[in-house]
């Protein structure tokens, strides 16, 4: 017969290994749900921002610049479509994805429009 002594010791190693690698990967994929949830709201609130500033005769890339800094996001575009009377601002914005690890995404960006079509 045969000593298996330790081969519990192996199982229960490679169990926690299990257990940690799924861990970590749910980890990263709730932090990087975050990033773009926070990078939609920027962007939103970018455009509003944009939109709220042309109305009133102002630069709408910078508010919406400023609006985008204000949420820890980069503005990456700013569009202003006008036919005098009514008009649209097109922003694109970004974030850091965070945990940055191999073979994950870098950035997360997203695009919003706002006016008064």
């Amino acid at each position: 017969m045969r000593d298996e002594r330790g081969s519990g010791t192996v199982l229960m190693m490679t169990v926690i290994m299990i257990a940690a690698m799924v861990t970590f990967v749910c980890a990263c994929l709730l932090a990087w749900f975050g990033c773009v949830h926070k990078v939609r709201a920027a962007a939103d609130l970018a455009a509003l921002a944009g939109a709220e500033a042309h109305a009133g005769g102002g630069d709408a890339c910078a508010a919406a610049k400023r609006t985008a800094a204000m949420n820890q996001a980069e503005l990456t575009s700013c569009k202003v479509d006008s036919n005098g009377v009514q008009f649209l601002v097109r922003v694109t914005a970004q974030v850091d994805a965070a945990p940055q690890i191999f073979l994950g995404p870098r950035h997360f960006g997203h695009t919003a429009e706002a006016g008064n079509l």
